[in-house]
């Protein structure tokens, strides 16, 4: 039998165990993680500094098993300075101690690994803890002698509430104006390869958007003024390499300044991810040609890529 959260023990002082807290816990959260603060910097010695905030700790290193950390800032242990010729990646974490599973106290802690210096460091993941929060990856640069020195790699981990979602989590504009690069019989060209991370599996949706008309006839190299001259161009998404399923379609443009929009819907794995678009010109017209200025009038953006999250992955 299990006693419910908010519910007072018992003439036997008998509530709720730490574990039945920890799976009530970890239904709120599809991810642990950063939830507030714990900002990582560095400094004029070889420690970093971890600002306030509280994270979301699975101390067994899987899901179920979740408990709440608050860390009220202060220093991690100290680093080794910088190797003279290689660089290195330094994994900061947090980690919730547990008298129950043989710690000799129940504090929460900070720690640090270091990883292994080369050429083209990798970050230590596979050396990291497994019941600990990790909070930044900073690039330790070759012959650092003082923290500061060092930068995060930009993949945070952010907990996240159940069925939440991130918002816009990448966006690469393309801000040209002229033909397309597609004039040669249909080759496939690769465009505005964008990556981004993913704490868990997501629902994510891929959007595009592009301001285009078709190229002269005589001057390929402006935009039509005839009416009939026509323009078709295929544009899709891709997924690590490989193509989105009913991502992608045909656009036709004339002479109009016409704007253009794609979007789908794809379930992802967690872990990093890159996006692209493969664009092509379909042979029957002209080449298409691309819009992007802005005057007293008018606006007209470059060729927009958007990945925006629509949270969990729930198929």
């Amino acid at each position: 039998m299990v006693t419910a959260l908010g519910i007072r023990p018992d003439g036997k002082n008998q509530g709720v165990s730490p574990q039945v807290h920890r799976r009530i816990i970890s239904s709120q959260w599809t991810s642990d993680g950063i939830i507030c603060g714990l900002n990582v910097t560095g400094g004029t010695g070889l420690t970093y500094s971890v600002a306030a905030g509280t994270a979301l700790i699975q101390p067994d290193g899987q899901r179920g098993e979740a408990v709440l950390a608050y860390w009220p800032g202060g220093q991690t242990p100290a680093v080794s300075a910088g190797n003279a010729g290689l660089s290195r990646y330094d994994v900061i974490w947090l980690r919730a101690h547990d008298l129950d599973k043989g710690d000799a106290d129940n504090q929460v802690v900070l720690g640090v690994t270091q990883g292994t210096p080369a050429a083209d460091p990798d970050v230590p993941l596979d050396q990291v803890p497994s019941d600990v929060v990790r909070l930044a990856a900073m690039l330790v640069p070759a012959g650092m002698t003082q923290t500061k020195a060092c930068s995060t790699d930009g993949a945070e981990r952010y907990a996240l509430p159940y069925g939440a979602s991130k918002g816009l989590i990448a966006r690469n504009v393309r801000n040209y104006e002229g033909p397309a690069n597609m004039g040669d019989g249909g080759k496939d060209y690769f465009e505005q390869d964008t990556s981004f991370y993913l704490p868990t599996a997501r629902l994510v949706e891929l959007r595009y958007s592009a301001i285009a008309c078709a190229c002269r006839h005589d001057n390929p190299q402006k935009p039509t003024e005839n009416a009939t001259q026509m323009a078709c161009w295929y544009v899709g998404f891709q997924i690590d390499g490989k193509d989105v399923a009913g991502g992608g379609g045909q656009f036709q443009v004339s002479r109009a300044w016409q704007p253009v929009h794609l979007n789908t819907l794809v379930q992802l794995s967690a872990g990093w991810h890159t996006v692209r678009t493969r664009n092509h010109r379909v042979m029957w017209g002209e080449n298409v040609y691309f819009i992007c200025h802005s005057d007293s009038k008018e606006n007209y953006p470059g060729r927009t890529l958007e990945v925006w999250d629509r949270g969990v992955n729930v198929g």
